[in-house]
């Protein structure tokens, strides 16, 4: 076979007459401290073709695209990853294992009939383009959006006979939704319109200039006893169709095995799982355990290190086993609260993973005079500070250098995306001046 075929959350592996290459593959753990699990079981013939496999392209740092209980099938392999501002990952990983550093809109030959480019944007993801026999192409965004490549991707995707699209699709509860607001209530996320999601498909299908599109990347559910809640805002398979219009291409199964050869498919039936919940307590997080000293030095020094929060926020506090601690930023009046396991908390410190906590969805966070943790929160944290050890304005300004001189059409993104953000950050008062806008703007000529 000659082809491709789709499982788990945001796996795709790539075939050559044998398994070649395989994404993303989460295969084993709970991502983000427990509270992720796999929707959909990985059958044992799909498994075996991610352990054949001699690449694997990892996309982004996120534990659901590089989990560490899977590690154990990368033993052997070469390891793909994009061209990423200092590195962190292909530097932690060719510890351990033989890594390659793609150039980013570089061809890179993976077997005689396939050959695959990668890029890599400023939120700290890559997407990847696949070749197969000079007439399909796959674009894999996987989480992202290919920030800064829009225009170059378009124009190499236009020349292939079968244009497949695999991104995230859904209501919107792969990110940080467990706010609520100074008065301690709940802030309704995004995802509890439950926006039919085919409209959204129908339209990436227009703006890539694709002809196929399938769910990918949004394949888990709640499975810790703190986030359970969370499960009402997943959107299910099923509804990864609703209004969908077939006017630029054909909506595909999810999990699909294609033959380019034959230019067709057969689907895969995983079964879905049925995950035992887990307590917080058996990933070690007790709700009362409370902050030692050596934490509220760790925690400090940690949050100081950000020149952009300084600018833009009076304080971080933390509630912790109901007692709480105040990182004073500046005479600022907006802050944020964080009430979480001291456990889970100072493991994502220690080791640069504080998107993991926000996207457990267990921990509670309170906004104070700020809308949202977009745009000043979370890219600065999480994206260029965790990601990529970017802290000062110096720093700063050499991050956005680094891809303004790699990316085809930087600014016309960055400038886009700023604007989403601040968009994103008001919702909660426009919501509906906001659909009423993308509707129109979806509606109108690329």
């Amino acid at each position: 076979m000659i082809g491709f075929e789709t499982i788990g959350n945001a796996t795709l592996t790539l075939f050559d007459d044998e398994p070649i290459m395989t994404t993303d593959p989460w295969v084993f753990g709970n991502p983000y401290f427990g509270s992720w699990g796999h929707k959909y079981h990985i059958p044992n013939e799909q498994l075996n073709n991610i352990k054949k496999c001699k690449f694997i392209w990892l996309s982004h740092g996120h534990p659901d695209h590089i989990d560490p209980d899977s590690f154990s099938l990368f033993k052997g392999k070469t390891i793909l990853l994009a061209d990423h501002f200092n590195k962190r990952i292909l530097n932690d990983l060719s510890k351990e294992y033989h890594c390659i550093e793609l150039k980013s809109n570089s061809w890179f030959e993976i077997s005689k009939n396939i050959r695959i480019k990668s890029f890599s944007d400023w939120n700290q993801d890559s997407s990847l383009l696949v070749e197969v026999l000079k007439k399909d192409i796959i674009l894999n965004l996987n989480d992202g959006q290919a920030l800064g490549w829009s225009s170059e991707i378009k124009n190499i995707i236009k020349n292939y006979q079968n244009r497949f699209l695999l991104r995230l699709i859904s209501w919107g509860d792969a990110d940080m939704i467990n706010f609520y607001d100074h008065h301690d209530k709940f802030i309704l996320p995004l995802a509890a319109e439950k926006k039919p999601c085919g409209e959204t498909y129908s339209y990436n299908l227009k703006k890539w200039g694709c002809n196929f599109v399938l769910p990918f990347s949004s394949m888990h559910k709640y499975v810790r006893n703190d986030s359970l809640k969370m499960n009402k805002f997943i959107t299910p398979l099923e509804l990864h169709y609703e209004k969908f219009s077939n006017r630029y291409g054909e909506m595909l199964p999810a999990f699909i095995k294609w033959n380019t050869l034959n230019n067709d498919y057969e689907k895969i039936n995983p079964e879905e799982n049925l995950d035992e919940i887990k307590t917080s307590d058996f990933y070690g997080d007790n709700w009362s355990d409370q902050l030692e000293e050596e934490d509220k030095i760790i925690l400090k020094d940690y949050f100081s290190k950000f020149y952009h929060l300084k600018q833009k926020f009076g304080f971080i506090n933390f509630v912790i086993g109901k007692k709480e601690f105040n990182i004073k930023l500046s005479d600022n009046k907006a802050g944020i609260q964080f009430k979480t396991p001291r456990n889970s908390l100072i493991y994502a410190i220690n080791n640069k993973i504080f998107d993991d906590l926000l996207i457990g969805n267990f921990m509670k966070t309170k906004l104070i005079n700020v809308p949202s943790l977009y745009p000043d929160f979370t890219p600065y944290v999480a994206k260029y500070g965790d990601n990529a050890n970017v802290y000062s304005k110096k720093e700063l300004d050499k991050y956005f250098d680094y891809y303004k001189l790699k990316s085809s059409n930087f600014w016309i993104d960055f400038l886009k995306i700023k604007s989403e953000a601040f968009i994103r950050a008001k919702l909660g008062r426009y919501k509906s001046i906001y659909y009423l806008a993308r509707s129109i703007r979806r509606s109108l000529p690329l």
